[in-house]
Order: structure tokens, then C-alpha cells, then sequence
């Protein structure tokens, strides 16, 4: 089972401030994930399951700007079933 929220808040109050999918039966050798600006450039990349998108476009210095951006996860389950989830993730300031 794979939980992917669709906001955060990456503000520093210590509260949702990473997108981070969570989950239980996750091979956590094989995961992948993307995050992607509106117009398809990619600018977060993680195969961490336990690392997150800080809202940091490239590793900048700055938080990106509020906006609606795309996710894509490609992970396997214990069983090694694929799994591949597209989605949006809103960020808000």
C-alpha cells in the first residue's frame, strides 16, 4: 500500500513541509521518484524512499513558486510486482 499526498507545505513550521509518498511493502532498493514543472522540465529526482521533495526546484536555494506540479513514483512491492503512479502535487506557501 502506497499513500501519495497532493499538497504541501514546505514553509519550515515543521508541519507536511516534504511531498514524500509513505507506505508499508515498499522494496525500498527499487524506488523512483520524479517531480516535474509545468512545462515537463524535471527538477527533483530521489531513488530514497525516505527522501522527499523540500519544494527546492534543483537543489536551489528557494523555495519553488506555488503551483501545481507533476509526480511520477516507479517502485516495486516485497513481492516484486512493479507499480508506476502519475499524479499532481500542489505546493502552497
Amino acid at each position: 500500500a502506497i499513500y501519495i499526498p497532493n499538497c504541501f507545505t514546505p514553509n519550515g513550521d515543521g508541519v507536511n513541509d516534504v511531498f514524500m509518498p509513505d507506505g508499508y511493502g515498499i522494496d525500498e532498493q527499487q524506488f523512483e521518484m520524479w517531480i516535474f514543472d509545468r512545462w515537463g522540465n524535471m527538477i527533483y529526482y530521489t531513488e530514497d524512499l525516505h527522501k522527499g521533495w523540500n519544494g527546492k526546484a534543483n537543489n536551489g536555494k528557494e523555495i519553488a513558486q506555488i503551483d501545481t506540479y507533476v509526480y511520477k513514483v516507479r517502485c516495486k512491492d516485497v513481492m516484486g510486482n512493479r507499480h508506476t503512479f502519475i499524479g499532481k502535487v500542489s505546493l502552497v506557501k
